[in-house]
């Protein structure tokens, strides 16, 4: 009988055993899920890289993906926007308002874009958009003031 309480034992210290270890397993693999759920989509929380910024302008502007662009304009921003002989200058409001009329509509037209110049503090993206009768032109500047990039110009000609 004492060798049959002892084989008892062992068969439940090793059960106790390999359930500590599913147990830890499965924990590890929630805890894994989680953290990747959560990083699925980054917050920005205005502390954007140069890159970021951009990529959230050409979303607003040729898809109408409104998310993070309050973030990415800085407040100053000046947009002018030349129509023939006319320059119009538009403030940040007025640009956000122009792209909420437009969100979560995509552009038909061809977008391509060249980094102008690429510097520590500044960057100029030149971005062409190119419709079936004319070009739409969109010369981007971004600044980095600290650790922020933010956008702070762009000039938009139509040709």
């Amino acid at each position: 009988m004492y060798i049959c309480l002892i084989g008892i034992n062992q068969f439940l210290t090793s059960n106790t055993n390999i359930m500590k270890t599913l147990k830890a397993m499965m924990m590890g693999l929630a805890l894994l899920f989680i953290c990747g759920a959560s990083q699925a989509a980054p917050i920005n929380n205005g502390n954007a890289t140069k890159d970021e910024v951009m990529t959230t302008y050409l979303n607003a502007v040729v898809h109408g993906k409104l998310d993070g662009i309050d973030n990415a304009i800085d407040d100053d921003a000046q947009f002018d926007i030349q129509r023939g002989d006319n320059v119009n200058t538009l403030n940040k409001s007025q640009i956000i308002s122009s792209l909420k009329a437009n969100e979560n509509i995509d552009q038909d037209c061809q977008c391509t874009k060249k980094i102008i110049r690429d510097e520590d503090d500044i960057q100029v993206l030149k971005v062409d958009m190119k419709y079936s009768d004319f070009t739409r032109t969109d010369m981007v500047t971004a600044q980095r003031s600290g650790s922020k990039w933010k956008i702070t110009k762009v000039e938009t000609s139509f040709k």
